[in-house]
């Protein structure tokens, strides 16, 4: 069996129901027209603790992301494809019956409970009592240990409902559920929190579940509001006005009334113009309401909209061309990368909003229309050196798109980044000295003064560029021991997102946080030698025996896995995970179990032992039973494509390496590779050249003998400026001595 959860692809709705049962708000009566489940990842038992109060409700990633409901407000639908005709014996509800498995089956619903919502609360230690079933058969709850065997999960050590479920730190359990008889069930449950550290408890709201059982035809949805689209902010006199009206939900009925009104004041009249949900009229009275009403088979008003206004706005005994634009914001110079903030101005302001902006090459070019700039009165654009001598202009426009106010040109002046610097200096340097100059045109000479020889600031002997240091990002080798060592929870060992045109193949975890990714080669897995199993059976891979980690989740274990979920949406959706290489002491199984613990292969390949390749064909995340035969280190060499199913086309990850310590614990492991991503100092000519540093740079990380506290990166910067003013003034100074 394989544990999956399908991607999430709608945002999540708010947990205002949440608030309002804590509140009291919701009774138990099941609502007249339920959200029917038929399939995918609920969380049936939801509990969490809101505003101090402990909070019942249900959570489903069917209709989004974690949405939370009323329990009494949803109707889980377990369908027909449910039943088995011969569960085996042992197994509870044998012969024959309705089995949502402890591992997702895509075709029905997957309910189970989670608790993490009192996580940071204190009270962590959840019961979730449920006190009554009704329903014509009994209702079964257990799980599967790694071989199949059967299971309790409630605190009376039996199977069968009503029953109670504890959970003591937060979790997010399933189990396998069997219903004897189809029909409609209803099962009264309750939460009871409780602070191990105080014992104090706290208790939720109590909550009806209905479940449905076998054929049921889902009745369609009924929409219950509707909102009108198309509406303008305003309207001239005789203006079309052309409306739709849009159901809060998709439905098949399609008749529709349309009604005016002159005011708000006024009554309702049937409306011309109405043809189902679409309405076309005029513009002729300020003020005027439409609304739309959708009916049933039995011309019952099923859904109606809230009215909308019609304003009209003529713009009559308005001046809008009286205002003066300007353009602000100008810089007197920029460098090319630097950012343009334009703003028109209006002198004085009008109501008016609507611009374009025009650019020009020169004062001789013809205006032609910034495209990138938009209607507003911002123009934001970054500056090319090739923008230089560039005329900007702002021209306003009235309500019928008619120009009534352009600005003057403003020119955009720019300065190359090689060109000269205002800052000059002096400096002179003997054989093999080197100068820096200075600001105020005085020489502050490294190295000293030689035989009359002259020097130019930032040059060493021999004309070499001076060295300066700079602090960059830059990645590093991990030093050995800081590998991350996991021994328990959550782990997506094979986690795989598309990152643009990329495929990136790492490691995902929820132990140290939430979500937390590494690279493979960053992270240790740790397999305890409480996974040690003596007595596997005979036909399950590694027996006799074996360091086993299970199918569902054991705390005090490691639970790797794979998620693909993150390619959703890249088009790449179709996921294999080859595992091409095992490097340890002995073999390394992965396989799933059916509902009823037969061994089922997950390789592509057939078989159980790895090297093989694992395939999604659609995003999903996925749990196994991995058993390594013997204790020690392995290594695991994997990669992983992704295939668009509609072009064949394909993109591949790296290759990344995974470690397994298997046994005791790990002792002197290092890093099997990677980086990090470290601050260092490296030198730097002024014109952003690599060299050498001096041993008194590295050191200091300055500039040798200045004194200076600024930072590496801004005497680089000012000494480069002092060594461009220096080279110059030296130049000017030899020249009389050439001529002499």
């Amino acid at each position: 069996m394989t544990t999956r959860s399908r991607p999430r692809w709608r945002n999540a709705i708010t947990g205002f129901l949440a608030a309002a049962m804590a509140a009291g708000a919701l009774g138990t009566a099941h609502a007249a027209d339920p959200l029917v489940l038929d399939h995918g990842h609920i969380d049936a038992f939801n509990v969490s603790v809101v505003d101090g109060e402990l909070v019942l409700d249900l959570k489903e990633d069917v209709t989004g992301s974690h949405v939370p409901h009323a329990p009494e407000d949803v109707l889980l639908h377990v369908k027909e494809d449910a039943w088995i005709d011969g569960i085996p014996e042992g197994y509870p509800g044998a012969p024959a019956g309705y089995v949502l498995p402890l591992t997702q089956d895509q075709n029905l619903i997957w309910p189970g409970w989670d608790t993490g919502g009192v996580a940071g609360s204190g009270y962590t230690d959840v019961e979730i009592d449920i006190s009554a079933v009704d329903g014509p058969g009994p209702v079964y709850l257990y799980t599967l240990s790694g071989f199949g065997t059967v299971t309790p999960l409630l605190e009376e050590g039996d199977y069968e409902l009503p029953g109670t479920l504890r959970e003591e730190s937060p979790a997010h359990t399933h189990a396998q559920w069997t219903f004897t008889e189809p029909g409609e069930y209803t099962l009264t449950a309750r939460a009871t929190a409780t602070n191990p550290g105080t014992g104090e408890s706290i208790t939720s709201n109590t909550a009806a579940y209905a479940f449905s059982v076998g054929d049921r035809e889902a009745p369609p949805p009924v929409p219950s509001s509707l909102s009108i689209e198309g509406l303008a902010d305003h309207y001239h006199t005789g203006d079309a006005v052309e409306l739709t009206a849009v159901p809060n939900a998709a439905t098949d009925l399609d008749h529709y009334h349309w009604y005016t009104r002159d005011s708000a004041a006024g009554d309702w009249e049937a409306a011309e113009g109405g043809d189902g949900d679409r309405y076309t009229g005029t513009a002729e009275i300020d003020g005027r309401q439409i609304k739309a009403e959708l009916l049933d088979a039995d011309h019952e008003v099923v859904a109606e909209s809230a009215p909308v206004t019609v304003h009209i706005d003529d713009h009559q005994g308005e001046d809008p061309g009286a205002t003066t634009l300007t353009v602000e914001g100008t810089a007197e110079r920029y460098r090319p990368g630097d950012t343009a903030e334009l703003t028109a101005v209006q002198t004085p302001g009008t109501e008016l909003d609507h611009y374009h902006w025009f650019t020009r090459g020169s004062a001789e070019a013809e205006w032609a229309l910034a495209g990138d700039a938009g209607t507003g009165a911002d123009y934001t654009f970054e500056v090319a050196e090739e923008a230089d001598g560039l005329q900007v202009q702002a021209r306003l426009y009235d309500h019928d798109h008619e120009a009534v106010a352009a600005s003057e040109p403003v020119t955009i002046r720019v300065t190359a980044d090689d060109a000269p610097g205002d800052t000059t200096g002096s400096g002179s340097g003997g054989n093999g000295g080197a100068a820096v100059g200075s600001p105020t045109g005085g020489g502050a000479t490294e190295g000293g003064s030689g035989n009359g020889g002259s020097g130019s600031g930032g040059a060493t002997g021999g004309g070499e560029p001076s060295c300066f240091p700079v602090e960059e990002e830059h990645e590093v080798p991990v030093e050995p021991g800081r590998a991350l060592v996991l021994d328990h929870g959550h782990v997506d060992a094979f986690n795989v997102t598309a990152e643009g045109d990329d495929l990136v193949l790492d490691l995902k975890e929820d132990v140290t946080g939430s979500h937390v990714r590494h690279a493979p080669e960053d992270v240790i897995l740790h397999v305890k030698p409480d996974a040690l199993a003596e007595d596997i059976p005979a036909e399950y891979p590694g027996s006799p025996a074996g360091y086993l980690l299970p199918l569902t989740q054991d705390p005090n274990l490691i639970w790797p896995g794979w998620d693909t979920n993150g390619v959703a949406g890249s088009g790449y959706t179709d996921v294999e995970i080859a595992v091409s290489a095992v490097e340890g002491p002995g073999s390394v199984y992965l396989y799933t179990t059916n509902t009823f613990g037969g061994v089922v292969s997950l390789l592509t390949e057939g078989g159980h032992e790895l090297p093989g390749s694992v395939r999604e064909e659609s995003p999903a995340h996925t749990h196994a039973q991995w058993t390594f035969a013997e204790a020690g280190q392995y290594t695991l060499t994997v990669r992983a494509t992704a295939t668009d199913p509609d072009t064949g086309e394909s993109v591949t990850s790296d290759t990344e390496t995974y470690t397994f310590a298997v046994g005791d614990a790990p002792g002197d492991l290092e890093t099997q590779g990677g980086t990090t991503t470290e601050m260092v100092t490296v030198g730097r000519t002024a014109d952003g050249e690599d060299c050498e540093l001096s041993d008194d740079q590295v050191a200091g990380g300055n500039l040798a003998g200045t004194g200076s506290n600024l930072p590496p990166l801004l005497i680089w910067i000012s000494a480069a400026l002092m060594a461009g003013g220096a080279a110059a003034f030296a130049i000017n100074r030899r020249r009389p001595a050439a001529h002499a």
